[in-house]
């Protein structure tokens, strides 16, 4: 399962997504994972390093492989692995969880599983 998330704004940085992921991601950590999560956290939002740029179009892939290894690319460059499946649990949350980051793609990713099962 692959989380895709595509750049829209043209002046977003690499800190702006570190600062968004350690928050975001940070709180589904200790929702699943309890108060000892903030070595986790900071494996995952160390790979987003400064040297990184996001210009408009950019795409970031947040890749759930086989043994619960988080798999993160940026234009198909591999920052680097993790493998936890709480880290895994977190983002797919994130996303698709009861309280999503995005409702309306969430909604979105609802529609399109229902019509791939009608098939």
């Amino acid at each position: 399962m692959t989380v895709r998330l595509q750049i829209v704004y043209g002046r977003l940085s690499i800190r702006s997504v570190r600062s968004a992921f350690e928050k975001s991601v940070g709180s589904r950590l200790k929702k699943f994972g309890g108060s000892d999560t903030n070595e986790l956290l900071q494996s995952f939002v160390s790979l987003f390093k400064d040297e990184y740029k996001l210009p408009k179009g950019s795409v970031i892939e947040l890749s759930r492989e086989s043994g619960h290894v988080l798999k993160i690319t940026i234009e198909g460059e591999e920052l680097g692995s993790i493998q936890s499946k709480l880290l895994c649990k977190s983002i797919l949350d994130l996303y698709i969880g009861e309280d999503p980051f995005d409702k309306n793609a969430k909604d979105s990713i609802q529609e399109n599983m229902a019509s791939i099962l009608k098939n």
